[in-house]
């Protein structure tokens, strides 16, 4: 009997663990990730700042090490949570033999645009340290890809696009990455409704699966349905979109652990 892996799952903005729970139990006759030999653990999410969740997340595997928990084990990063995935490699290059793979779903990797976010969040009573963190030009989006960025204009007219400043930094080169990401049509084809394709990808450098179609946004890519997100952004809860997550999920790790074994 195959030895069973370990997926290490961080959620992302004001997530509860639960919101993985799709993807790793399954639903309506489709198997869930636990169902396919992972031994799914979530990092509990805490109000504060990327740096110390960051370093909060180094413990968390170390307490893991001395629990006596098989390594390497997979990561997997939702949107904010995927910054904390590339953020560990980041700030602890000596520990990228502990991560066979590195996996975030809509994760903005140079940042959004925040504006009234902030005001909402106070609005709503939801803590928001690291809501800055994510923004285009915050110190963190400088630290974690070495570089920052600026607005341009596109030949020929058209809207602003962002542009780094130098080739920035995207991660060990001996820890296989991935990031997955929903693509909505009528949106322009390019985002998901809050997170843009190019920041997922830092530009096309992470090779990266995307799901597209009219009902792929940011919260069903992972088969959550997020009333007051849905109202404000104008989304339709669907189904559809977690399962192709989930495949993409278990063959990446399937095909990166076969080509080990060959080598």
């Amino acid at each position: 009997m195959a030895a069973r892996r370990t997926i290490v799952m961080i959620p992302g903005y004001n997530e509860p663990p639960d919101h993985f729970d799709i993807l790793v139990e399954g639903r309506r006759g489709i198997p869930g990730l636990r169902a396919h030999g992972f031994d799914c653990l979530t990092f509990p999410a805490a109000d504060d700042h990327l740096r110390d969740r960051i370093d909060r997340f180094a413990e968390f595997l170390t307490q893991l090490h001395t629990n006596g928990h098989p390594f390497p084990v997979v990561l997997l990063g939702y949107s904010l949570g995927g910054l904390v995935v590339r953020g560990f490699l980041r700030a602890y290059p000596h520990r990228s033999h502990e991560i066979s793979h590195a996996i975030m779903i809509a994760t903005p990797n140079w940042g959004v645009v925040t504006l009234a976010l902030p005001h909402i969040t106070r609005m709503l009573r939801i803590p928001d340290k690291a809501m800055g963190d994510m923004n285009l030009g915050s110190d963190f989006m400088r630290w974690l890809n070495g570089t920052g960025g600026h607005w341009t204009e596109p030949p020929g007219g058209g809207e602003r696009v962002w542009t780094l400043d130098e080739e920035p930094w995207v991660g060990p080169i001996d820890t296989p990455m991935l990031t997955i990401m929903g693509l909505i049509p009528s949106r322009g084809g390019d985002n998901d409704g809050l997170v843009w394709g190019d920041s997922a990808t830092l530009g096309s450098r992470i090779p990266a699966h995307f799901v597209i179609g009219p009902h792929c946004n940011h919260m069903n890519i992972i088969g959550h349905f997020d009333p007051l997100i849905m109202l404000t952004k104008g989304f339709l809860a669907n189904t559809r979109a977690w399962p192709i997550v989930l495949s993409t999920i278990l063959q990446f790790t399937q095909a990166q652990l076969l080509a080990k074994v060959e080598m």
